[in-house]
């Protein structure tokens, strides 16, 4: 029997290290409860005026440049430079065709159909492509003097090839990292003609998400800067290529600094110096170094003009032969390529570089020729600052600035910040992260790339941190090992200089047995050697580099902090269901470890002013009102998502504007719900929502803030939860009934490394603006660490109809108000007695269970409503039920199983719901027996038995002339979705049949509106 190989690699697939990974589950709280009896109107307060619209940001941006301003600035004192520096941008470019393969000289003389364009350049075409950029620039007497003559390029993707004069150069691969080469021996003066032929490629899972089957050898994230078009470009994950940097031609000496890293220690108060030297010749010259230290953006001398000869002992080897130099002091000369020096430099009581107060230090070198004379002089700006995380002690993977514990708050990138530079818009970039800081993020994930350094440069200045990652998305090819590991030290070499960038990752969302392609990917065993080469390649560069392996891990553990990705906000039970999530439970991470979550996040549609001015109109409907209107979906609008995943969570709109509205209320909702979850949680070191800032007008709609820099709702949302210290306010539950326990959990949740000693929580219960009830007690506030405070636990006020209320939570310190929260929730009025009502239940479950919950006796006879719970009853008793629906009755079924039924003479047929089952159905129907619910009454419903909010809706249905009474929405993933019913009516002469496919049996009892709903539904008067 011939065995399938592969077959037994998947049926082994499951990660046997997955018994290291232990459940999350929410903390055992103290029983702590709060005083609900005796109000203190001394305690009440008024709230904060909260920073909520674009008018109060734009004024707080202008405070916030004036604030940074200082630290933007350059008080160095001049270095003046040895090389002559000519940028090339205007280039002829063009793709590649078969006559070019035919005659490779074509190119190069400048043969074919051109187009001028200005580099930086990049855009399409995707997938396997060649494109040539030529231009021809100018080369003089002087610039042949010094004796070398570089060419260097800050970045091209993917693969480039390098041709001077018909002269090749030499190539790279990958798309971040800046390259050079030497053209001295093919140069001459006057014209030169450069060639560079550019090639894009496949991705490693393929491009299949923009419509081709091909696969590559493309080592790629899903972002990229993009570029202006609707149909591809906007969308930051297409992989284009291109000149995307700037193209320099350097004269320099042939001996010259190729790099300068200072390597901070300031526990130490010094820093390490490390100056690498390229040198042309080919035989070693002597090597000798002027540094000085200044304060950048404050005014300082540290070193001034220290001169340095780099010199070693010679150390004899361990059983080696004795030889005449052993133990011998020797002068350092640089010898052919590249060559490294180290100096140890005294940096006494340094300003250390804080997120507040980024103070930068910048060092001058100038390498000397042996007679004195300066051959090159090149300078740094760093930071003094530590960074780095305890894996050591239990639980593992605290954070540490300084020596202070820290937690990172931020925000996923998608492109927006390098099109800021490729547009040469640094005041733009400036203000994006005064945004960011604003909205109190410290922390971007430059997502699954490494960026244009001036990204990096300006996060130093601002005091922004930054987590950089290798463009690894799923998988890593087979044959690629290598090239993954030279691309991380390109990576590492980029960024190391950089105080901001405390964090790197090697790989998003790795998927078990390589992504089912075991043939063409490394499984995770292999793919774990790549993380210990990867480690020891960076470490050589950076011994200080903190590493996560992994965002977003799917295929865990790895060896260092764990991370998932969980969007249970958007799509529905990823991760975990949102439930669970809200309470406090997490997705499995290995035991003793803190960890992440790299991503989480859900779409808000952008401004329909927005819209109607930058999108084709083909996306859109014509007017905002009438039957168009009513019948457009977000669906239209290219990538976008709402269209399809707004059945799991809001309404059906009937107008552009409606949409925008919803979605952005939504997005702001769930943006809550998680950050303040995750703020409460002392084992989440590091989150970052998806997304900040769009690219484009159309990217990723996950974004908080729109490419015009118009904050949506969400922004404001997760500014208010990631307020470093703030009370926060827990509850499973948004309505009650009158008389009912109410309970609230009350926390501080503080991320700054101060304890606050008298501090008081104040808190009231408002009605119309009305405050029913206040009191106040001391807040227990712990450094870098949320608290729970205690449970608020009142009793319900009675009311005479569904009423709204506040809760509001304050910290103060004495009068002073430092934050605030509130949380709305309805009180409804007890429902009246059952009395006789004529309800009789076919079935031992679902159905005596409901009527039991209701305070139901189920009539013995001539029952009204009918209710089965097991189909096989209606198959049995087809015809008596039949003949009930003729005079009058009404049958409920309650939850059918997925499949096929005959109900009334008509067809019915079941589904499971697409991406689990639903936290929401909608009751926008005009049915009369929803007639009165609010838009988010079926919406996460509590379950006494787990303890928290479970999913109401497992299936749904479809049914040929039944009259929805709620509705929701199925389809594919990747495709089309469409309505759906969740509980429909058939009307006959004198009554009708229900099918109810909501979860009622077990939520009436704690969720006014199933109970409401469910009294409805079997004919039960007076709600």
């Amino acid at each position: 029997m011939q065995t399938d190989v592969f077959a037994e690699i998947a049926a082994g697939a499951v990660n046997p290290q997955r018994g290291l990974l232990a459940e999350v589950t929410p903390p055992k709280l103290p029983r702590k409860y709060l005083s609900a009896l005796k109000s203190n109107a001394n305690a009440a307060f008024k709230p904060l005026p909260k920073l909520d619209s674009e008018e109060k940001l734009r004024a707080e941006l202008a405070l916030q440049r004036q604030r940074y301003a200082p630290f933007l600035r350059n008080l160095a004192p001049a270095l003046p430079s040895c090389r002559t520096i000519q940028r090339l941008e205007t280039f002829q470019w063009r793709l590649q065709t078969p006559a070019d393969l035919a005659d490779a000289t074509l190119p190069q003389a400048g043969g074919g159909q051109w187009q001028p364009v200005q580099v930086p350049h990049f855009g399409g075409p995707i997938g396997r492509a060649t494109a040539y950029y030529r231009t021809v620039f100018p080369v003089t007497a002087e610039m042949l003097a010094p004796g070398a003559l570089c060419l260097r390029f800050g970045a091209v993707d993917y693969r480039a090839h390098v041709f001077v004069n018909g002269h090749y150069l030499g190539s790279h691969e990958g798309f971040f990292a800046p390259f050079w080469f030497e053209f001295s021996a093919v140069a001459r003066e006057g014209e030169n003609v450069l060639l560079v032929r550019v090639e894009n490629d496949a991705i490693f899972m393929g491009n299949s998400p923009w419509g081709q089957k091909e696969e590559g050898d493309k080592l790629y994230g899903a972002t990229g800067l993009g570029w202006d078009d609707p149909q591809l470009g906007w969308h930051c994950c297409p992989p284009g290529f291109g000149i995307y940097q700037d193209v320099t031609v350097e004269a320099r000496a042939p001996i010259h600094l190729a790099d300068l890293w200072v390597r901070p220690q300031p526990e130490l108060q010094s820093c390490e110096l490390w100056i690498e030297v390229w040198n042309r010749d080919r035989h070693h010259r002597s090597a000798a170094f002027e540094i000085s230290v200044y304060g950048q953006n404050f005014r300082q001398t540290v070193i001034r003009a220290l001169h340095h000869t780099p010199g070693t002992r010679i150390i004899p080897g361990v059983g080696d032969l004795e030889k005449p130099d052993d133990n011998q002091s020797v002068t350092l000369a640089a010898g052919p390529g590249g060559n490294l020096f180290k100096v140890t430099l005294p940096i006494p009581n340094p300003r250390l570089w804080e997120l507040d107060s980024p103070w930068l230090y910048q060092v001058q070198v100038k390498l000397l020729s042996p007679d004195g004379a300066v051959l090159d002089t090149q300078s740094r700006q760093f930071g003094m600052r530590s960074f780095r995380m305890d894996s050591a002690n239990v639980p593992r993977g605290t954070l540490y600035l300084n020596g202070r514990s820290l937690k990172l708050r931020g925000a996923n990138t998608m492109g927006f910040e390098q099109q800021a530079v490729f547009q040469k818009d640094y005041g733009r970039l400036v203000d994006d992260m005064l945004l960011a800081k604003i909205g109190h993020l410290n922390f971007w994930r430059l997502t699954q790339r490494p960026v244009q350094p001036e990204v990096y440069d300006y996060a130093d200045r601002l005091g922004l941190m930054l987590q950089t990652d290798l463009p690894l998305f799923g998988c890593l090819r087979h044959g690629k090992f290598s090239e993954a590991v030279r691309q991380a030290e390109e990576m590492e070499r980029l960024i190391r200089s950089h105080p901001s960038n405390i964090l790197i990752s090697y790989i998003n969302e790795p998927f078990p047995n390589a992504h089912g392609n075991p043939q063409r990917h490394l499984h995770r065993n292999d793919l774990q050697a790549f993380f210990e080469a990867a480690d020891r390649a960076v470490h050589v560069l950076n011994p200080d580099r903190v590493i996560k392996h992994v965002d977003g891990d799917y295929d865990p553990p790895s060896d260092t902090l764990p991370d998932n990705h969980c969007y249970c906000g958007w799509y529905n039970g990823h991760g975990l269901e949102l439930g669970k999530l809200h309470k406090g439970y997490w997705i499995p991470v290995k035991r003793g470890w803190q960890y992440g979550c790299g991503e989480f996040g859900a779409e808000g549609l952008e401004a329909a002013e927005l819209m109607r001015r930058r999108y084709p109109p083909e996306w859109l409907p014509a007017e905002d009102h009438g039957a168009a209107a009513a019948a457009w979906s977000p669906s239209s609008i290219l990538h976008a998502q709402t269209g399809k995943f707004h059945y799991l969570w809001f309404d059906t709109q009937r107008s552009l504007p409606d949409w925008v509205r919803e979605s952005q209320r939504f997005q702001a909702w769930a943006t809550r719900l998680f950050a303040e979850r995750f703020r409460r949680d002392n084992r989440m070191v590091s989150f970052a929502i998806h997304l900040f800032i769009d690219a484009f007008p159309s990217g990723w709609m996950k974004t908080i803030m729109d490419c015009e820099r118009r904050p949506k709702p969400a922004y404001f949302a997760y500014r208010d939860a990631l307020t470093p210290l703030m009370v926060n306010l827990r509850t499973d539950r948004w309505a009650f009934t009158a008389d009912e326990v109410m309970p609230f959990e009350f926390w501080v949740c503080n991320d700054t490394p101060a304890a606050g000693r008298h501090l008081r929580l104040r808190w009231q219960l408002e009605q119309g603006g009305r405050i029913l009830f206040s009191q106040q007690k001391r807040a227990v506030v712990q450094a870098s660490r949320s608290v729970f405070q205690g449970c608020f636990a009142p009793r319900a006020p009675a009311v005479a109809e569904r009423t709204p209320h506040t809760l509001r939570l304050a910290l103060a310190d004495g009068a002073k108000v430092l934050h605030d929260t509130s949380v709305e929730f309805a009180v409804f009025p007890q429902s009246p007695p059952s009395g006789q009502a004529r309800v009789s239940a076919l079935g031992d479950g679902l159905a005596r269970k409901l009527l039991h919950e209701l305070g139901v006796k189920p009539a013995a006879t001539e029952a009204r409503v009918i209710v089965l719970d097991d189909f096989a009853i209606y198959r049995r008793r087809a015809k008596a039920l039949e003949r009930a629906v003729a005079g009058g009755a009404r049958v409920v079924f309650l939850n059918l199983p997925p499949g096929e039924y005959a109900i009334g003479g008509s067809s019915l047929t079941v589904h499971p719901c697409i991406l689990r089952p639903r936290q929401f159905v909608s009751r926008a129907t005009g049915h009369p027996l929803v007639a009165g619910f609010q838009p988010d009454d079926f919406k996460c419903w509590y379950d006494a038995d787990a303890g928290f909010f479970t999913p109401l809706l497992p299936t749904v249905f479809e049914a040929e002339g039944w009259r929805p009474i709620l509705t929701s929405g199925n389809g594919i993933w990747t495709g089309a979705w469409k309505p759906m019913l969740a509980a429909a009516e058939k009307c006959e002469a004198r009554g009708s049949w229900i099918v109810c496919q909501v979860a009622l049996a077990g939520r009436t009892r704690h969720n006014p509106v199933a109970r409401i709903f469910a009294r409805r539904l079997l004919g039960m008067a007076g709600d």
